[in-house]
């Protein structure tokens, strides 16, 4: 029989043997992002709604198709986060950051809210972690946030990664850009998916985004699109070949998708993605790119940024499919009797301020303890019998190397440390 309740469909329990990857995956990343120099930053998980109206745009699919949008009791319009940009670009002009210093360099990692149709490593709600470069709009911004992207997959144990790059200009060169898509379109455009027939009048760029099946079998009927980079404006071409060329210097293989352009309006220029090929079709495992009029479009000065977000679901899927197995905290098992329980109790919580440590709770017979030790997996045994305990004594046996010691309690605790650390 079903419980009576259950997990919301395309939200998920992650149990302890999954935390357990979940946060060494974690802890390497923000070993990381503190090696490049960036900080945590933590945001609500909702906000008004208008900020990602404004930022991801009117007419994406984030705001038509997949917002949790609601009303609070207050009747106000908020949404639960479908991206964490937005967010942090608010927090950065509320809180002034901007007066403070130039440059600012920012990381995060939590759950995001998007209503799609759940599958294979894909939710509803969903866990990512990003980067956000707020500050420069030198190229060299562009390459860091591609090798950090890399760098935190081979921190993971990672490599043999796809990085697709493209440039999507400015907001003036995609006005032309989707006049030459729109004629290039124009023999199919009958035909297209309704949703690419509105993109089309809205914004073109989106619908070399599309993922219709009509719609690609469509493509492959006319000759060769036009492409983005061969329509920049000097600025954003010299940009572009700075990117690439910086991606060559720091040893970072890429390929070029003319057809990358990313779901979200704020883009410009530098768009990315990061694949790994083995998962065939859902291949991506997040992007980024630049959003230069993203923080003066949402009300502060002039700003450049760019930056990138993790599926942190899909790349946990990726590392127990390929093997990840995390490693548990040496446990310490403390076997006491009857004349020695109160002590047991006592030199667990001593030990408890180093090592992870276990105890009988139950009041059970010591052959039953033993047993249960036999079973726990745990590497030490520490045993407080009672004659030992009179003289100030306990066993302690290492299942690892297979010896027994009588020592001190006093003493314990640098033995324990001596044999993990060897």
């Amino acid at each position: 029989m079903a419980p009576k309740h259950q997990a919301p469909r395309g939200t998920r329990d992650l149990l302890p043997e999954d935390t357990a990857r979940w946060q060494w995956a974690e802890a390497r990343a923000r070993e990381v992002f503190s090696r490049y120099g960036y900080s945590e930053i933590r945001t609500p998980i909702f906000e008004d709604y208008e900020l990602f109206a404004r930022s991801s745009g009117e007419s994406s699919d984030v705001v038509q198709k997949e917002m949790y949008r609601f009303s609070d009791l207050g009747d106000r319009a908020l949404a639960l986060r479908p991206e964490n940009t937005a967010g942090v670009v608010r927090a950065y002009l509320e809180s002034g950051m901007g007066g403070r210093s130039r440059i600012h360099k920012l990381w995060y990692m939590g759950p995001m809210f998007r209503y799609g149709r759940p599958q294979k490593g894909r939710y509803r709600q969903f866990h990512q972690i990003g980067a956000e470069l707020i500050g420069s709009a030198a190229p060299g911004a562009d390459v860091e946030m591609i090798a950090l992207f890399v760098d935190l997959y081979r921190a993971w144990g990672i490599d043999g990664l796809t990085v697709a790059v493209n440039s999507v200009g400015t907001p003036a060169t995609r006005l032309a850009y989707g006049d030459l898509l729109r004629a290039w379109l124009a023999p199919v455009a009958t035909q297209l998916s309704a949703d690419s027939q509105a993109r089309l009048v809205t914004n073109p760029l989106r619908v070399l985004d599309t993922k219709s099946e009509v719609d690609l079998a469509l493509f492959q009927q006319l000759p060769a699109p036009p492409r983005m980079v061969d329509h920049l404006d000097a600025d954003s071409a010299d940009h572009w070949a700075a990117v690439c060329a910086g991606l060559d210097a720091v040893g970072v293989a890429y390929e070029v998708d003319h057809g990358l352009v990313r779901g979200l309006d704020y883009y410009t220029r530098t768009a990315f993605e990061v694949h790994d090929r083995t998962l065939g079709a859902q291949s991506a495992l997040g992007g980024g790119g630049r959003y230069d009029g993203l923080i003066e479009q949402l009300g502060g000065p002039p700003t450049p940024g760019v930056g990138f977000s993790i599926g942190q679901d899909r790349s946990m899927l990726v590392l127990q499919e390929r093997g990840l197995s995390v490693e548990n905290p040496t446990v310490v098992l403390v076997v006491a009797m009857d004349a020695t329980r109160t002590a047991a109790q006592t030199l667990a919580r001593e030990l408890r301020q180093e090592f992870a440590v276990e105890s009988d709770l139950e009041g059970r017979s010591f052959n039953a303890q033993m047993k249960a030790a036999g079973k726990s997996g745990a590497r030490f045994l520490v045993i407080l019998g009672e004659d030992e305990w009179q003289r100030g004594q306990v066993a302690i046996k290492d299942s690892k190397l297979g010896t027994q010691d009588v020592v001190a309690p006093s003493a314990l605790a640098a033995l324990l440390r001596s044999r993990i650390t060897a």
